[in-house]
């Protein structure tokens, strides 16, 4: 669903496709070069004349051919909150399994007791690691994550002046 253009400037999130080009720029597999929408900063066909994805007019905003570092940034932070999140409740999970091998090393002193225990710290770190850091720290840092992308975009909105050609926001230049 795209916002109209009355209420574009409260788009926070990058477009999915935004998503990938920004991945690929800072992993080196793309140059900072195109043509982008001069709003949201979503790649953009030379021929359109309004943003897909924030459906702001190009008359309006006009496209620019660099995302700026700003966004940039805010795109690695992103990433990073959501990998921080997302480590932090696997970890957690290692934790329970390691804690529930040793709660379970402390009943019996037998060898096989011993072995299943092991069998039982493996599953369960495993399984616990799973749970909570791919599907709960998943879905908690994507969106803690853009909460903070949100605020982030909205500051960063405030810099910039609409019609403003490929000029880095804050700058004057």
């Amino acid at each position: 669903m795209t916002t109209p253009a009355s209420t574009a400037p409260e788009v926070p999130v990058f477009s999915p496709r935004l998503d990938e080009v920004l991945a690929e720029m800072i992993k080196g597999q793309a140059p900072n070069r195109g043509h982008f929408c001069g709003h949201c900063y979503t790649p953009l066909a030379e021929d359109r004349r309004a943003c897909p994805h924030c459906s702001v007019d190009t008359a309006r905003w006009p496209p620019v051919e660099q995302v700026p570092s700003e966004v940039i940034a805010m795109f690695r932070a992103l990433r990073r909150r959501e990998s921080i999140v997302v480590n932090s409740f696997a970890f957690l999970g290692l934790f329970l399994g390691v804690a529930l091998f040793l709660g379970l090393f402390l009943v019996s002193d037998a060898l096989w007791w011993r072995i299943v225990d092991v069998a039982i710290l493996v599953a369960a770190s495993r399984l616990f690691a799973g749970i909570l850091g791919g599907a709960l720290g998943d879905e908690v840092g994507y969106r803690f994550a853009r909460r903070r992308l949100a605020r982030e975009w909205r500051e960063f909105a405030r810099t910039r002046e609409p019609g403003t050609r490929n000029r880095e926001p804050g700058t004057g230049n």
